[in-house]
């Protein structure tokens, strides 16, 4: 909810809509169904408000930006954390930086978020507000048992990329680079890498006791983000026979 702001070579391109006199003259149609946006947004974020209250949005904060200094501490010693104030403290987010890694083992934010799905995480924002970066941004939700879950996660996965730059992991072949690892490649025939499928699949012991497991391997992201791919049933399919 609110205003798109756009360069005055742009503001001909702005979307438009048939039932409001928004857009530009060379825009196209709408692109959601409201010429304002989400309805919901606000009444949303009002509710929110309302039923936590002066002293309960003062204790989500607290706790929000207190989790936030936790990951910090934990990573600190493992990842570059950026941003820091005079106290070595972060805000409610804190950044990783591994922009060091691509020249040490040939990482890039990418492996590492990939990986990450082994350990059943989704990865954090990636490479914003700074390229090569993970934004980690915990909520007041998560308990700490949660934040430790993933502290060790990253953690291991540290340790996995020294394994690399110790030249003890192929450069090219590794527990990230083949990131993230299916059911279906696992239980293959044909299982020709230089680790262990334990290790792949099962890399702590909450992976074993409940693993999630992603449905698809490494894509072509850029690929991806440039072409439409669809992976729904051809319009043919729809057809009354």
């Amino acid at each position: 909810m609110g205003p798109i702001c756009v360069a005055s070579h742009l503001a001909p391109f702005l979307p438009r809509h048939p039932f409001a006199p928004v857009g530009g003259e060379r825009g196209i149609g709408p692109v959601s169904e409201a010429p304002w946006g989400s309805a919901g947004i606000l009444p949303i974020s009002y509710a929110y408000l309302a039923m936590m209250g002066e002293a309960g949005l003062k204790r989500a904060t607290e706790v929000a930006i207190l989790s936030a200094n936790y990951v910090a501490r934990r990573l600190d010693p493992h990842y570059p954390v950026l941003f820091k104030g005079k106290g070595g403290r972060v805000a409610h987010e804190c950044i990783v930086d591994l922009r060091p890694l691509k020249s040490s083992a040939n990482i890039d934010v990418d492996d590492v978020a990939k990986r990450l799905m082994d350990y059943g995480f989704h990865a954090p924002t990636m490479s914003w507000p700074v390229a090569g970066t993970l934004m980690i941004e915990p909520t007041e939700s998560e308990p700490l048992e949660e934040l430790d879950r993933f502290c060790e996660a990253m953690i291991a996965i540290r340790h996995e990329i020294r394994e690399i730059e110790e030249g003890r992991a192929d450069p090219a072949v590794n527990l990230l680079k083949m990131a993230p690892h299916t059911a279906e490649a696992i239980a293959s025939d044909n299982w020709d890498r230089p680790y262990s499928r334990r290790r792949a699949a099962l890399p702590t012991t909450w992976t074993q006791q409940a693993k999630f497991w992603p449905p698809v391997g490494r894509i072509d992201n850029a690929y991806g983000d440039r072409n439409l791919v669809c992976s729904c049933p051809p319009v043919d399919a729809y057809a009354e026979v």
